[in-house]
């Protein structure tokens, strides 16, 4: 071996090996004069973040799909106590940095903010800093035990070594909010037209305005890094995060926006944007307990949940009258007394934990003859509802309302408080009395929201971070009805529209629509005459309101609208753009109806009654369901950092699950069925105190409700074995989240029937409840936010685990269950699992030599090694009965260690398997040995699961000896700047590597360099490569790609290579459209022509170099959208240069005959099962400054390490002729 190339990594290498043990680096004069020295543990090569974590005693529970880890839980019981929970989790964090692909010099710095106390431990929230800026949605969730031992981590480590650029701010906290108005509105906001308001806890500014018919009621802007994609080493922009609530219809909307915009610092080009909106010692008068903990009723009437009969049957609960309930505060902040809801002497609804008001006028907001509520006497808020009267009847009418209101979300802060959803965890209050967090965010609740603009059966709540108020806005909910359709024989279900008259009794004659244009039913165009009938028309090909329209013109008197598809007969949406008045009914059909009613009409006259009566609208605010599904929202926002169209889902689901805490009493039969919103939906469903506002009632009996994991995606049939309403898509975001409250509602079922007190299980659900949403990885899924709840209530009690995951296994949300890819809209890819079982991972193979005797690090002929595979159990049950077997084809390579039986491996746990391998002495050649690595066990989600190694046989790197490089040498001369992330030296087999850049789908340039090179004087310089090249594209549109580059003055300055060649040898030209570094450049783009098989390309510089120093460089530039594949790049041959600077890969020149071997002292003794370390010393040789088992660099500049040893999934792969 060539002892100038020694510790050289293969691939990608993160240093989880030392675990496995160091000794002196430093090379003996000769083999056989060296004392016996520590065998270095060589990493198996191409290792994951994900595998560095169970090497490193984490069992990821949530990996993305680059196999980072976002969810971890400890197994290795490493303690590190320190001053406060914060300062351990930060070591660990530390420790455990090259799970997440970092190295242990790059963390960022953690900045705490602040700690959450949880059953189990504490949670720590850590902020990552770089540079001195936050990262946006950067932050770390670390749960720790009381004895500083970690618990589990979740979030996305990100790196100092991520490409970033110094900030350019070219405007200012007001100019980004203008900016992002600009953008979400395409009208100028005047920037002076913000006036500041205050500053808020992180230094940020708070302000409002209004410039032409712009509303901004609050918004703030914050200096961040925004991190292109999700990856760890993701390109980092600077930028500006602008929270708003804006309204650009003032004069008629209350409601108006809410959103979150990540705008560039620079040109304030939009980088992110969500919404914030998530649909659905005083005394006060309310519906709700008047002793014990003032429970609030489910609504103003009789308590009717779980349902009397668990069926259909039409009754419904009669109305109560209300309790004056004297509060001061309902929780329990330690040793402290309660919060006060209102300080002493106060005379409105505006409190610490939420200001209430009447938002009946536009624009949003406490405006123009809006209020709040106020005391009818001292310390009193006193006034009754008149259920014979409508909410706006009268000004204390609504004050009933908003003290309602206030009570509600009140109780539901403190109910919440108690559950560890408290200051330090980022709930909202105008005064966090020194316990964390940012203060000065009480929410807003806003009651009758745009009454008088028409705003009718809803609520929603808007979530911006932490210091910036929530919103809540409650909407009046149409009236109880009776709706009725008589056709000649039929009496089918309707549809109501949201305009026309909602009160009317028409009778007449029936008639078929036709307006003389195909298909002539739709009534989309002037109809002849239809004085004083009732027509039917076809739903589509124009908007519901036009049919009505054409239809009134010509003189009908009403209209029937029959639906084109199979379902439920539709609501009918308003068309604002007609703004003629419509003063006849309109009432809908299903397709079924509408072909029967066509056939009836075409055998005679058919004459139709169409009858409706709506009761005075209900009062929102009275329904405590409907709020505590809202306050779900909240508390699922401020806890976990998400925004996929499963977080939607999810979050929808939270809200049901809040609300159906607040349902759920003691002495319940928790079997039964528990509809949600029966007093807001009397209007819709012929039994709301059935149904509800959902499909079905929940229930933990699943011949109530039976839905499971797979009816989240669109397409799968909804249950049929008991009563259903289908009502849209199975995706459709609040459908999805009836799922998912489903799962949650079963494991708090069966804590309920565990045996503990009811009250005890409610409040320490709510506990794993913000401990898990906490713990939950960014834009989880949810198969990772279940990890995320369990492995909270295991850290508490593992009796609680046990029946949570049985439960949630019974909604199909089992140990087995996949969850659709992340950014899924249609949640196609779901697989369900029933079961709780083990789940068996294999973590990075390391190799440490046993026998090495020529001590470099490269198993050779004659010599014996250990090769430890860590284990890790990813599911909540113990794997049994757990076997691992190595075994080899390769010719003169022996595993001499037999089958390693690990036996059982605890849920959550992980194991060691090491066996010894060797090679015989009869080897001469360079060789590639191939491993299979199988672990099998009779109880996991499979029986085995394979791994494929290669190792690196008896090599030798010979330097300078070609003027060809193949790549196949362990080192590298070709070189990449210490930011480039995205290529690497891989290796698709064992003797065979290449350079691959990968296309990463965030902004990126980045490029690999070939080391100097002389060009002869007389002769032309050409070189010949071959490669592979996929790109993103769209259409004709190219949008990523790679060039080719030339540099004469030692890489100061660059040329494109079709400077000296031609023709060009680029199939593309970059889109200028994007933000590609190399936008409007000729390049490699879309795919090569035999892609995926490489094609061979050579360059004719001439002689324009002669006798000059110069460097070529492969360059790939991305935007900051979707990736690809990338480019690879083989087989670099150059003529026309001086000397052969590239090295090769020869056979072995060492022997193991004649002098001693250095036997060493190996890493692991014996073959068998070792324990994973839990010396705390994982991150050693992570560090780039120094340490034992140090990663190394060649003199060229390439990574070195793990001289010749990798581990691959092995794939097809062309060999070149020797």
């Amino acid at each position: 071996m060539h002892t100038g190339n020694r510790f050289r990594v293969v691939g990608a290498f993160a240093t989880s090996v030392a675990l496995l043990g160091c000794g002196d680096q430093k090379k003996p004069s000769s083999a056989s004069s060296a004392p016996a020295r520590q065998s270095r543990a060589i990493a198996l090569g191409d290792v994951t973040p994900a595998q560095n974590a169970i090497a490193l005693g984490a069992t990821p529970l949530a990996i993305d799909e680059a196999g980072v880890p976002r969810l971890v839980r400890a197994a290795d019981g490493v303690a590190l106590p320190a001053a406060t929970p914060a300062q351990s989790a930060i070591g660990h964090v530390a420790r455990l940095a090259s799970a997440w692909g970092v190295r242990g010099a790059k963390v960022p710095q953690l900045e705490s903010l602040g700690d959450v106390e949880v059953l189990g431990g504490t949670i720590s929230r850590l902020r990552q800093i770089v540079d001195g800026l936050p990262v946006d949605g950067g932050e770390l969730r670390v749960m720790t035990s009381a004895d500083g031992k970690l618990v589990a981590a979740s979030g996305i480590l990100r790196s100092m070594a991520a490409p970033h650029r110094a900030p350019v701010w070219a405007f200012d906290e007001a100019g980004a909010i203008a900016r992002a108005l600009d953008a979400k509105y395409k009208a100028k906001f005047d920037t002076a037209k913000l006036t500041f308001n205050r500053k808020a806890a992180d230094g940020s500014s708070v302000f409002s305005g209004r410039s032409g018919d712009l509303d901004v009621s609050l918004a703030r802007a914050r200096r961040v890094w925004h991190a292109t994609s999700r990856a760890p080493n993701a390109t980092l922009v600077a930028a500006w995060v602008v929270e708003a609530y804006a309204n650009n219809q003032p004069a008629t909307q209350t409601s108006g926006d809410a959103y979150r915009m990540v705008i560039a610092a620079d040109d304030g080009r939009v980088l992110a944007e969500r919404s914030l909106v998530a649909d659905a010692a005083f005394k006060y008068r309310v519906f709700a307990e008047s002793t014990g903990e003032f429970h609030p009723f489910d609504g103003p009437i009789a308590d009717s949940t779980p349902h009397a009969t668990g069926h259909p049957n039409g009754m419904y609960p009669a109305y109560v009258p209300p309790a004056l309930v004297e509060i001061n505060g309902l929780n329990h902040p330690g040793t402290a007394p309660s919060d006060p809801w209102l300080a002493n002497g106060r005379t409105e609804t505006i409190g610490n934990n939420v200001e209430a008001y009447a938002d009946f006028n536009a624009p949003d907001g406490l405006t123009f003859g809006d209020f709040r509520a106020t005391t009818t006497s001292a310390s009193t808020f006193d006034r009754t509802y008149d259920f014979t009267l409508g909410p706006l009847a009268s000004q204390g009418q609504q004050m009933a309302g908003i003290t309602s209101l206030f009570f509600i979300i009140n109780w539901m802060h403190d109910f919440w408080y108690d559950g560890g959803f408290t200051e330090s965890a980022g709930n909202a209050q105008n005064a966090n009395y020194g316990r964390g967090g940012e203060d000065r965010d009480a929410i807003n609740a806003e009651a009758q929201d745009n009454a008088l603009g028409g705003s009718r059966n809803n609520a929603n709540m808007s979530t911006p971070d932490d210091g910036l108020p929530p919103r809540m806005q409650v909407f009046l909910w149409g009236g109880k009805e009776t709706r009725t359709l008589t056709a000649g024989a039929l009496t089918p279900a309707t549809g109501t529209a949201s305009f026309g008259p909602s009160n009317f009794d028409v009778q007449g004659e029936v008639v078929l629509a036709s307006d003389g244009v195909a298909p002539g039913s739709d009534a989309c165009t002037t109809l002849p005459s239809v004085a004083g009938k009732i027509v039917l028309v076809d739903r589509g090909s124009c908007t519901f309101k036009t049919k009505t329209l054409m239809v009134q013109n010509s003189g009908g008197i009403g209209v029937i609208l029959a639906n084109n598809a199979p379902g439920t007969p539709p609501g009918l949406a308003d068309d604002a753009t007609i703004t003629t008045p419509i003063t006849i009914p309109t009432m809908s059909i299903t397709q079924a109806d509408g072909t029967q009613l066509k056939t009836d009409i075409g055998a005679g006259t058919v004459n139709a009654t169409l009858h409706r009566e709506v009761g005075v609208d209900l009062e929102g605010t009275l329904d405590a369901s409907v709020i505590a599904h809202e306050f779900g929202h909240y508390v699922h926002h401020r806890l976990s950092l998400c925004g996929t169209p499963a977080c939607g889902a999810m979050s929808e689901g939270w809200g049901d699950f809040s609300a159906l805490l607040v349902v759920g009493r003691a002495n319940d039969n928790f079997m039964g069925a528990y509809p949600m919103g029966i007093y807001s939906t009397q209007s819709f469903s012929s039994d709301p105190a059935y149904y509800g506002i959902r499909r079905a009632p929940y229930s933990a009996d699943h011949s109530i409700n039976a839905l499971s994991f797979r009816h989240m995606t669109d397409g799968v049939a909804t249950p049929t074995s008991h009563p259903f309403l289908v009502l849209g898509n199975n995706a459709e975001v609040h459908n999805a989240g009836e799922v998912w409250a489903s799962m949650l509602w079963e494991g708090y079922v069966a804590l309920q029937q565990a045996g503990s007190s009811f009250e005890d299980v409610r409040l320490k659900m709510r506990k794993y409840v913000v401990a898990g949403l906490l713990l939950a990885p960014p834009d989880a899924t949810p198969t990772e936010t279940r990890d995320a709840i369990l492995t909270a209530a295991r850290a508490a009690s593992p009796a609680d685990h046990d029946v949570l995951a049985a439960a949630y296994a019974r909604r199909g949300f089992g140990s087995c269950a996949v969850s659709a890819p992340r950014d899924s809209s249609n949640f196609m890819g779901i697989v369900e699992s029933s079961v709780v079982t083990g789940n068996a991972v294999l973590g990075a193979a390391a190799m440490s030599l046993a026998t090495n005797c020529d001590a470099d690090d490269v198993l050779d002929a004659g010599e014996t090694a250990h090769v430890t595979i860590p284990v890790a159990n990813t599911g909540p049950a113990a794997l049994a009965n757990v076997v691992a077997t190595l075994t080899t084809t390769t010719a003169g390579v022996t595993v001499t260690s037999a089958p390693v039986s690990i036996g059982t491996i605890g849920a959550y746990g992980n194991a060691m398997a090491t066996f010894d391998i060797s090679v015989a002495d009869t080897v001469v050649d360079p060789t590639g040995a191939d491993f299979t690595l199988t672990l099998a066990s009779n109880n996991g989600c499979n029986d085995t699961v394979e791994q494929q190694l290669a190792v690196v046989v008896n090599t030798d790197d010979m330097p300078a000896s070609s003027a060809t490089d193949s790549f196949d040498a362990v080192s590298s001369v070709w070189t990449t700047t210490s930011m480039d992330s995205a290529w690497s030296h891989v290796r698709p087999t064992a003797l065979d590597g290449t350079w691959r850049g990968v296309d990463p789908g965030t902004l990126s340039d980045s490029s690999v360099t070939s080391p100097p090179l002389t060009a002869d004087a007389t002769a032309p310089v050409t070189i010949t490569f071959s490669h592979t090249h996929s790109f993103e594209f769209s259409g004709t549109t190219y949008w990523d790609g790679g060039v080719i580059e030339v540099s004469t003055d030692g890489g100061t300055t660059w040329a494109d290579i079709t400077t000296l060649v031609t023709p060009s040898p680029y199939n593309a030209t970059l889109s200028t459209t994007a933000d590609n570094p190399l936008g409007g450049r000729a390049a490699f783009g879309r795919t090569n022509t035999s892609y995926p098989n490489p094609d061979t390309v050579t360059l004719n510089l001439g002689t324009a170099l002669a006798g000059q120093t110069f460097r070529i460089r492969f360059r790939v530039g991305s935007d900051s959208n979707t990736g690809a594949p990338g480019w690879d790049i083989d087989d670099v041959a150059f003529t026309g240069i001086v000397g052969t600077p590239f090295p090769t890969l020869v056979a072995d020149a060492g022997t193991c005959g004649g002098a001693a071997p250095d036997a060493g002292t190996p890493a692991t003794p014996d073959a068998g099962i070792a324990p994973p370390d839990a010396g705390g010393n994982a991150e050693t040789g992570d560090d780039d400054e120094g340490g034992c088992c140090q990663s190394q660099r060649s003199p060229a500049g390439s990574s070195v390490l793990a001289l010749g040893v990798f581990a691959l999934i092995v794939r097809r792969r062309r060999r070149r002729a020797e």
